[in-house]
């Protein structure tokens, strides 16, 4: 008989505690900034641990590697931590609106032609980090401006092409790269998505590993 890889539930959320002690930094440079927040799981290796047990589906995707999909009961406790965190800077969310998924990378992965230019996504973005490596979450301004409030910008992804390595984007005549976010292990950083931004990583045979949730409802960060 095929079995399935069972998981308690109980055991799942414990694994996932975040630490009852959260120290919340607010980080800023020129007008940007966001709250970063270290030692976020009260046991990361357990955690990561328990997050591995989940598939991670490669391929067919704007960013590179693969990803695993979370839904918000999954991940209750991680969900319920940025919760604690928003709220004090005077922000009310319901978790049950966060997207969540991986972030999962290594040298030579492949994606869509294109994809190294900066995006936007939703405007509260939760990125936690899963690993220690080089580089983070750069971001980037287009013609002078940072976000999608102030200008359009172009769709570079061309997904009807093949796929190419990976390579980090540093800038050019319309773009300038002006912060990067750095990757620390077990460290989560709370962004406005609708800020122009890209991986950014010196990747090698291990795994460049986050998981990022959006919250999508269209309340303001």
């Amino acid at each position: 008989m095929r079995k399935f890889n069972l998981v308690d539930r109980k055991e799942l959320y414990d694994s996932l505690q975040v630490n009852p002690n959260l120290e919340i930094k607010k980080v800023k440079y020129d007008d940007f900034e966001y709250l970063s927040v270290d030692n976020f799981f009260l046991d990361p290796e357990k955690a990561i641990w328990m997050l591995f047990q989940y598939p991670a589906l490669n391929g067919g995707v704007a960013t590179p590697g693969a990803r695993q999909n979370f839904t918000p009961m999954d991940i209750v406790p991680v969900l319920q931590g940025y919760k604690a965190i928003v709220e004090t800077i005077g922000m009310k969310i319901d978790p049950t609106s966060f997207i969540t998924s991986s972030n999962i990378a290594w040298e030579g992965v492949e994606t869509m032609k294109g994809s190294m230019y900066p995006h936007y996504d939703y405007e509260l973005v939760c990125n936690l980090w899963l690993c220690e490596y080089n580089g983070g979450t750069a971001f980037y301004k287009y013609k002078g401006k940072s976000s999608i409030h102030e200008i359009e910008i172009p769709d570079y992804r061309k997904p009807k092409e093949p796929t190419v390595p990976w390579k980090n984007f540093d800038g050019d005549d319309d773009w300038e790269k002006y912060y990067t976010i750095p990757t620390k292990y077990n460290s989560v950083a709370l962004y406005n998505g609708k800020k122009f931004h890209s991986p950014y990583a010196d990747l090698t045979e291990d795994y460049r590993y986050s998981l990022i949730s959006f919250y999508h409802t269209g309340k303001r960060f």
